[in-house]
């Protein structure tokens, strides 16, 4: 099911200016704050809605932690060695997640200045070690409407000619690529009514 998706920016306070005048007998100054909406965060090639790809951890984790509170899992830097979220660039990496919705940040060096938002996962859930879930009900989707759960028939609908589905009947394992697109992921199978099991942005750390 497709759910139109806006790009909002960060949230801020818009302030109102107000010209002065003459002065009067009293002077009249009044101001207003409001609230600008949160980002939605819609899978994106470039990033998270307006959380874009490159920006520094402290952004990307503030603006998600708005929407949706605390992250359930944060790795901390670690060297950049081949481990349950892959083998990164750079000589560190850190993954933050929240539920199934993990972002990967990396480091080519020691600079914190070197920090930044490098890919994200959305679907797998590496604390269970289980693909095809959103325990969080974050209930992501790409501007065309694929999330996690559509089935082939819909990524057929959604991007025609440009999928390519590809397997291993042995290994029963199955992705899905986009021409053109840096968005890929995981079916759980060729067959119109299999459904996505993760929904990723590469380059990633595969």
């Amino acid at each position: 099911m497709h759910f139109p998706k806006t790009r909002l920016g960060v949230a801020c306070l818009v302030f109102a200016l107000v010209a002065g005048g003459c002065a009067t007998d009293a002077a009249e100054t009044s101001t207003s704050t409001e609230a600008a909406p949160l980002p939605t965060l819609v899978l994106a090639e470039d990033g998270l809605g307006d959380v874009l790809i490159g920006f520094p951890p402290e952004v990307v984790l503030a603006d998600i932690s708005a929407l949706f509170g605390s992250p359930d899992l944060d790795s901390g830097w670690i060297p950049s060695e081949p481990n349950i979220y892959g083998s990164c660039p750079g000589r560190f990496m850190r993954a933050v997640g929240w539920g199934s919705l993990v972002t990967i940040f990396v480091n080519d060096g020691i600079d914190p200045l070197g920090e930044r938002f490098f890919t994200y996962t959305y679907g797998y859930d590496y604390a269970e070690n289980v693909g095809g879930v959103d325990p969080r009900g974050l209930n992501l989707s790409t501007d065309e409407g694929i999330t996690v759960g559509s089935t082939v028939a819909d990524l057929h609908s959604a991007y025609g000619a440009r999928l390519l589905v590809t397997g291993d009947t042995a290994l029963d394992v199955w992705s899905f690529d986009i021409d053109g697109s840096a968005l890929r992921g995981l079916v759980n199978g060729p067959d119109q009514m299999h459904t996505v099991t993760l929904i990723e942005l590469t380059p990633s750390c595969g």
